[in-house]
């Protein structure tokens, strides 16, 4: 299928780019110390904080979900305004751990917004909710951006619980990073916040 051999282009794309080049994230590894750029939407018995048991650097993010039924959301908007083009090939990767009870689940998400807002393009990465263990590993996903991108991306996790009042979800979060490939030959890593690092491939 023509998504399957995109797919697989850009994993291979994306492949070479890490092996020839890097670049610092902003704040998506929370090294900042705090949520700066990032937005917390919580529940009536949530909490987010930043804690210095990471995966790499200093600090990561932590939060947790205990109101039954609902969903505590961390969330970053804008990503790539004015950069990403419609359909581009995206690459999503993070660290997390966490744990879940009681119909408790954890969810990561991309939305792909035009210049008024709306969402032209949402995905559940991954399709379906992600399980943590009580170890840091490694989640990555690729998919396409949307028709109109022209509002950038909206990265989302969700700490989201069920109906008993036993429930819980919880994750710790680091090393957030977007990879795309904006046009055909480019190649870009792009941070949490902006496009830092492009290169022509050869």
């Amino acid at each position: 299928m023509k998504t399957n051999t995109t797919i697989a282009a850009l994993a291979l794309a994306l492949s070479t780019l890490a092996g020839a080049s890097s670049a610092n994230v902003f704040n998506g590894g929370f090294e900042s110390g705090d949520f700066n750029g990032w937005e917390t939407l919580g529940t009536g018995d949530s909490f987010f904080e930043i804690v210095s048991d990471s995966h790499t650097g200093a600090w990561a993010a932590h939060f947790r979900n205990d109101a039954d039924a609902s969903g505590a959301l961390l969330k970053q908007t804008g990503i790539g305004a004015g950069v990403i083009e419609a359909g581009a090939m995206i690459h999503v990767e993070f660290t997390a751990k966490g744990s879940a009870a009681v119909g408790g689940v954890f969810f990561a998400e991309l939305f792909s917004v035009d210049a008024g807002g709306g969402v032209t393009r949402s995905e559940i990465l991954g399709g379906a909710p992600i399980f943590f263990g009580s170890e840091y590993q490694t989640y990555s996903f690729d998919t396409i951006a949307g028709p109109d991108v022209a509002g950038g991306l909206t990265i989302q996790f969700g700490a989201i619980t069920g109906a008993e009042p036993s429930s819980f979800s919880e994750a710790f979060l680091d090393d957030v990073s977007i990879t795309f490939v904006p046009a055909p030959g480019s190649l870009a890593i792009l941070g949490m916040g902006g496009l830092v690092a492009t290169r022509r491939r050869r």
